[in-house]
């Protein structure tokens, strides 16, 4: 049986680095690698929910961030605005810091702040003692076809 669980992964497997379109010293290398480790959420069905709003430098950091978000669920905020393209996104703020935000975006504001509850609700049944999956192997490169 499948249940909600938190998952500790290397940055550079998650956190999008825009490519340029213009030609620059580097081009063709890649793009570059965000180094640290981030948390992401994942629902009893294996899909992502929520990410960490921030990269720490170590995986025992990482664990204490997720700690620290359960043991502030009460005093959570979750809040949803617009990004630049139009699309619902959702956050959750620690008093004034940004600890969480959702995986992805939404065409409506009401899906956006069901998600977002859904994911508070989804923290709080998961117990503290739950065990957290760490992936130290960052993703598979891409196969680079012949131009």
């Amino acid at each position: 049986m499948s249940v909600s669980r938190f998952q500790v992964v290397p940055a550079a497997r998650y956190v999008h680095v825009p490519v340029s379109r213009e030609p620059g010293p580097h081009a063709g290398a890649g793009p570059p690698r965000v180094a640290g480790f981030a948390w992401r959420f994942m629902s009893a069905n294996n899909r992502s929910l929520a990410r960490s709003a921030q990269t720490c430098p170590d995986v025992e950091s990482c664990l204490a961030a997720i700690r620290t978000l359960q043991e502030h669920l009460p005093r959570t905020v979750g809040e949803t605005t617009r990004n630049g393209n139009g699309q619902w996104v959702w956050r959750v703020r620690v008093a004034d810091e940004v600890v969480a935000t959702g995986a992805r975006t939404y065409q409506r504001h009401v899906r956006a702040r069901l998600m977002c509850n859904a994911f508070l609700e989804q923290v709080a049944e998961t117990a503290s003692s739950a065990p957290v999956q760490v992936i130290h192997q960052s993703a598979p490169s891409r196969p680079r076809w012949p131009a």
